[in-house]
């Protein structure tokens, strides 16, 4: 099997019922506060299904992030949307649903409002399947800042992780790394680079999704530095962190989504064009060949701080 993707068809897809997801009445000026209180909702909502379902909750250590912009907020609330999707599939037998695409011009919180609204529909449509919707989710208080908006998200997100019957597996994260590799092979080639692939590093042992999920904190690390040289919203995240040792390919599929979105925003900001490199994809895959195109990955983005 081979991977070759068109990236901007990955922020495209077509709006679908994107539009018809929003149930609220919003006034027109529509802020972070607006964004949070329904993420916030969300949130509720799903520890609702959580408790009826007997899972366990995820209390996994915060991500240590800074300066998220409104387009990092936007790319994890369809992280939600696709997540909350398969959740209302699996325990409500609903149709899968496109996250909306990325709008043309800037984001607005109004624009990520329409998704997260839309992931709070299916949380109730779980709800109805389980025969919980009259229990009502308590209002959560309001946050202004896009920081507090974007952990809320994540956190829902990686609650959702626990929930779903089909959990995210390492060929799930496999193909996020190979999105991000294919977004960074578009930037060196804009840059006029030949070598826009490296090759996989020598095998060196078995890994764990721990250690994916080190490189690719790794990967965030250069990433935020990218973001000063390209001018792009690059969420910061700290890797200087003690990580678990029951990381699961959920967490590391959250952090990979965070870099195929940084990579996106700094492939907008360069202008850069398509390409479609061959990327093989092994018959199994594990962690250990996750980690391989992870590191193939952190090769592309050291090289692509060095020619910006």
């Amino acid at each position: 099997m081979k991977y070759q993707h068109h990236v901007i068809r990955h922020l495209t897809l077509p709006l679908c019922l994107a539009l018809s997801v929003s149930s609220t009445a919003w006034p027109q000026s529509i802020g972070n506060p607006d964004v949070f209180a329904v993420a916030a909702m969300v949130a509720e909502e799903v520890e609702l299904v959580r408790e009826v379902m007997g899972r366990p909750f995820d209390d996994s250590p915060r991500l240590p992030a800074s300066d998220v912009s409104q387009q990092v907020v936007y790319f994890q609330a369809q992280t939600l949307f696709r997540k909350m999707n398969q959740l209302a599939q699996e325990n409500a037998g609903v149709d899968r649903v496109p996250a909306p695409p990325l709008p043309e011009g800037g984001l607005t919180p109004a624009d990520t409002l329409v998704v997260v609204e839309g992931a709070l529909e299916q949380a109730r449509t779980v709800k109805r399947a389980l025969g919980i919707d009259t229990e009502a989710a308590v209002f959560p208080p309001t946050s202004s800042s896009s920081t507090g908006t974007f952990m809320t998200i994540l956190d829902v997100n990686r609650q959702i992780n626990l929930l779903m019957r089909e959990p995210l597996r390492p060929t799930d994260v496999f193909g996020q790394v190979t999105l991000a590799a294919v977004y960074a092979a578009g930037i060196l080639a804009h840059s006029g680079e030949s070598d826009i692939l490296p090759a996989e590093p020598p095998f060196d042992g078995y890994k764990r999704p721990s250690d994916v999920y080190g490189v690719l904190l790794r990967c965030a690390e250069v990433l935020g530095r990218i973001g000063d040289l390209s001018g792009a919203p690059i969420l910061r995240i700290s890797p200087r962190r003690n990580i678990p040792d029951d990381i699961e390919p959920g967490h590391v599929y959250d952090i990979a989504t965070i870099v195929v979105a940084g990579l996106a925003l700094v492939f907008s900001a360069l202008d850069a064009e398509d390409v479609f490199p061959t990327l093989e994809a092994p018959e199994r895959i594990f962690p250990t060949q996750v980690y391989a195109r992870a590191n193939v990955l952190l090769q592309q983005l050291e090289r692509i701080e060095q020619v910006l």
